[in-house]
This record gives structure tokens, C-alpha cells and sequence, in this order.
């Protein structure tokens, strides 16, 4: 029997190395198409993998869900590593470790789900969302914790007890049974003789069973509490190894130079949270995202919850704009962007001459689809493009046309409003700017285009360290700062103040 079940486990080990090993290719690490799912008692959520070779013999598996809010977690962290075969070295769901003993109904679970992420695969490797979607599987992530495990325990105690108690009650149905049949087949003498004989039999059995059911209880309160200690060392030695990762990545925070600020920022980020982990997963999920490069920190500090600040609580310069981007098929909230570099903002000039320059635009990036940044620092997303962009208010386009620092760019002037006049007494009309896109926008120069009308994609093409918007507001007056072919103009903060933020309850 045991044999048996090494053999049914050394199986499914291998097929998740398989699966592992022809999405990795020649890469070190892999990240799914997500799968839509059932998060605990009915939320619904999406499910993903995510595939990281740590060395030649050493494979992470992490299992990833994310609700509809776009909040993730992880759910399962699986260690291999290849001795004469691959062997699972460490497994922790919900942050609590899983023992050898109970591992084959958990790699059985990853099993079915690797079943479902089969299906979109082709023969070339590529995925079908459809087939995804319309695969037929209703996938149930369970995100209990340590407590409702151990409840869960007490609560298949109880229901092994109740089940015993059951069978007894079934005797007694089979007694009256008995008896109501002898009555009209027998004397009366004779079924009270079969009834006293009956009973005493019954006695004697339910005394063993008695016994019997003391004889688990006792063992399963021994077990418990072993399992108990168990988990009060693991506490322990958690705490200890959680401690000596938050020095260690503070202490290279503080070595770092300040000619790397984003860097230095995303590693005390990056420190707080592993002061925070729940698990060794989770711990090891952390030092994976420290960037070696300063706009990966960047991509890092957009994209982090604990500080990125939503585009939608910024209000726009004039009171007849709309945002400059938009999530496909929603409206025109600002939800769902992050910006990335403020007006004025100081940051090292993207061209390499190695000073500091102000950014007198805002760049923009939609993270409403961001599932996580991989090793190597990259974006990778949920299936949809980084966004659209759109046009702030109407107006007619003014240029279109590639440049080495931009990429491919778009100009449209608007009408002046008394609003603008008011603010800008010298101006003789205004413009946007918006750069970066995906692609040659179709919109050339004298189209007229409205307002929230799609101008081309978010993308990064030019000198871009990630997809997003650059985006510029112009006053085109006499004697302006800069030079455009038809007028010197000023450029102006586009959107200049924020709304007061708004406290939200969380919990869905």
C-alpha cells in the first residue's frame, strides 16, 4: 500500500516537472494565463501559476489568486529539487507547511488544476483563452487558514464518534424490526428469549465500541497535540529565518548609492514586506521581486499597493477634460491607472547623459491587469493590452509622426475655452501631447477627433522603460519656453491637484 502511494505521488511530482519544464524552455521563469475560479464559500477570483528555475536543480512552483478586485495572494508554494529525481522538499498552502503524509491529496488538487491550464496549451505552446474559459472546470481554491484546519480535525473526530453512534442506533431499528416480525411467527416465550439473548449481545459490542471510541479519542488528542508542538517550532524557526531576510535586505537598502534611489526605496519596501509574511512562500515570493535594475524598481514602486497613489483621485487642469487613458470596455474613471512620474518630478534623464532632469509631463500606467513583475523585472499581464488612450476633450490633430525619445507621438489642439482665457490671458489656443503609443496611430494630421475617442494603444516604443503614457499639456502663447514648428508654448501641470481620498471597506 505504501508503495503504492509513493509510486501515485513520484507521478504527479513528475508531471508538474513536466509541465514546468516545457513552459520554462530555455527561460527561468513562466507565468500562466489565468483561470477563472471559486475562492473559498462562493467569491469568485482568477488562478494562475507562476514557474521559477532557482538553479539547475532547484524548482519553484507557486500557485497565485487574485478576486475580483485585482488583490492576490498566494495560495501554494511548492520546492523540487533533483537528486536521482526530482523530490518535493517543502509544500506550505495558506502559509501553514504540509507534511509528507498529507501530500497526495494536495498534489491530486494541483493535479486536476494543471488539467484545466492543459487545455489552452497547442501543440506550439501557445494559449486560448477561450479554451480556457470554456474548458468545463469549476476550479475551488480553498484559502483557509491554520485555525479552520485544525477545526476541521475536531470536526472529522466528531464525525467519526457520530458514526459509530449511528451504527448503534441502526442496531436498535434492527431490534424492533426483529421483534415485531417474531411476534407473529413465534411464541412469545421465544422472542423473549431471542430479545434477552439480542440485548446481551448488543451490550457486549457496544462496550468494545465504547472502547474502541475511547482508545481513537485518546490517540487523536495525541496527535493533535503533536502536531501542535510541531507547528509552535516551525513558528519559531519562521520568525527567525523572517527576521535574518528583513536585515539582510535592509542592510543592502542602506549600501546601496543615492544615484539609485528607486532601487534603495524598492528594497526597504521590499524589507517591510517580509517583516510581514506569513509563510516561507511568501518570504521567498518577496526577494524574488528585488530589482537589479533601476527601472525595474520603478516598475516595482508603480505597481505596489503600499504606494502607489490611484489616478483617479487626481482632478484634471480644466473643467471640460477627461483622462488621457481608458480600460478597454470601461469608462473614463482614471481607475485602474497608476501615475508613475509626476510634473516636475526630478528623475535621471532616460537618454543616459547620467544628470537629473524635471519631467514637465505625467507618464501613466494601467495596472488594473498587472498579475506580478517576474524575475527579470518585466510586466507580465492578465491577458488584456496596457490600455487605450483617448482624447482629453475635442479638437483636431495637429501631428503624427515618430520620434527617437518618444516613439510614436500624437498632437491635438482644442478649442479655448473663457476658463482657460481666465487662467491663461496670452494664450491663443492648446494642445495635448501624448507619446509612446503601441503603434502608428490611423488619426493623421487635420482629422477631427471627440472627446474620450480612441487615439492608438499604451505601448513603449521610443526611449520607454516600460508601456505607458507620456503625457503633456501645452498653452501655446508669445514668448513661450519651448519651440514647436507653428508657436512657442508653455507646458503646464495637467493635473494639478488631487480629491480628498476616500475611505473604503476592503472586504468583499
Amino acid at each position: 500500500m505504501k508503495k503504492d502511494k509513493q509510486a501515485t505521488r513520484d507521478a504527479l511530482v513528475q508531471r508538474v516537472i513536466d509541465f514546468s519544464m516545457r513552459r520554462l524552455g530555455y527561460g527561468s521563469s513562466y507565468t500562466s494565463p489565468s483561470v477563472p475560479c471559486r475562492l473559498g464559500k462562493g467569491g469568485r477570483g482568477s488562478y494562475f501559476v507562476v514557474v521559477s528555475l532557482l538553479d539547475r536543480d532547484s524548482l519553484l512552483f507557486q500557485e497565485m489568486v487574485k478576486n475580483l478586485d485585482g488583490v492576490g495572494r498566494l495560495f501554494r508554494s511548492w520546492t523540487f529539487h533533483h537528486h536521482a529525481v526530482w523530490e518535493t522538499v517543502n509544500v506550505e498552502r495558506n502559509g501553514r507547511q504540509i507534511f509528507l503524509q498529507d501530500l497526495l491529496p494536495e498534489l491530486k488538487d494541483l493535479d486536476e488544476k494543471l488539467d484545466v491550464l492543459y487545455k489552452g496549451i497547442t501543440p506550439s505552446g501557445f494559449y486560448y483563452s477561450e479554451e480556457l474559459q470554456a474548458s468545463g472546470k469549476d476550479l475551488i481554491v480553498d484559502l483557509e487558514g491554520n485555525e479552520s484546519i485544525l477545526r476541521s480535525l475536531s470536526r472529522s473526530h466528531r464525525t467519526r464518534i457520530l458514526s459509530h453512534a449511528a451504527f448503534a442506533a441502526g442496531i436498535v431499528l434492527l431490534l424492533g424490526v426483529t421483534f415485531f416480525s417474531s411476534v407473529r411467527l413465534t411464541s412469545l416465550s421465544k422472542v423473549k428469549q431471542e430479545i434477552d439473548d439480542t440485548i446481551t449481545r448488543y451490550q457486549m459490542e457496544s462496550e468494545e465500541q465504547f472502547e474502541n471510541i475511547q482508545s481513537f479519542i485518546s490517540n487523536a488528542d495525541l496527535d493533535l497535540q503533536v502536531l501542535k508542538d510541531t507547528l509552535a517550532n516551525k513558528e519559531r524557526d519562521f520568525e527567525f529565518s523572517r527576521r535574518q531576510a528583513y536585515i539582510n535586505v535592509l542592510r543592502l537598502a542602506e549600501e546601496l548609492t543615492y544615484r539609485l534611489p528607486a532601487r534603495k526605496e524598492a528594497y526597504r519596501l521590499i524589507a517591510a514586506n517580509i517583516l510581514e509574511a506569513a509563510s516561507y512562500g511568501e518570504i521567498i515570493y518577496e526577494m524574488s521581486k528585488l530589482p537589479s535594475e533601476e527601472y525595474q524598481a520603478r516598475i516595482l514602486l508603480a505597481t505596489s499597493e503600499e504606494k502607489i497613489i490611484p489616478f483617479s483621485l487626481y482632478e484634471p487642469a480644466f473643467a471640460d477634460m477627461v483622462y488621457p487613458v481608458r480600460v478597454p470596455g470601461r469608462p473614463n474613471d482614471g481607475k485602474g491607472f497608476r501615475m508613475t512620474s509626476g510634473f516636475m518630478d526630478k528623475r535621471i534623464d532616460p537618454l543616459g547623459s547620467g544628470g537629473y532632469q524635471p519631467h514637465y509631463a505625467v507618464d501613466i500606467m494601467n495596472v488594473a491587469n498587472i498579475s506580478l513583475i517576474n524575475y527579470a523585472g518585466e510586466i507580465i499581464r492578465d491577458g488584456n493590452p496596457a490600455g487605450d488612450v483617448v482624447s482629453v476633450a475635442d479638437g483636431t490633430v495637429t501631428q503624427n509622426s515618430f520620434d527617437e525619445r518618444y516613439g510614436w507621438t500624437l498632437e491635438i489642439e482644442h478649442e479655448l475655452t473663457d476658463d482657460i482665457r481666465k487662467a491663461y490671458p496670452r494664450a491663443t489656443t492648446w494642445r495635448t501631447f501624448y507619446s509612446h503609443l503601441a503603434e502608428k496611430s490611423p488619426l493623421g494630421a487635420g482629422v477631427k477627433v471627440s472627446v474620450n475617442q480612441k487615439l492608438g494603444e499604451i505601448g513603449s516604443t521610443g526611449a520607454s522603460t516600460g508601456p505607458h503614457l507620456h503625457f503633456e499639456v501645452r498653452i501655446l502663447r508669445p514668448g513661450g519656453k519651448y519651440y514647436g514648428t507653428d508657436g512657442q508654448f508653455d507646458k503646464i501641470n495637467p493635473f494639478p491637484r488631487k480629491r480628498p481620498k476616500v475611505s473604503r471597506n476592503l472586504t468583499r
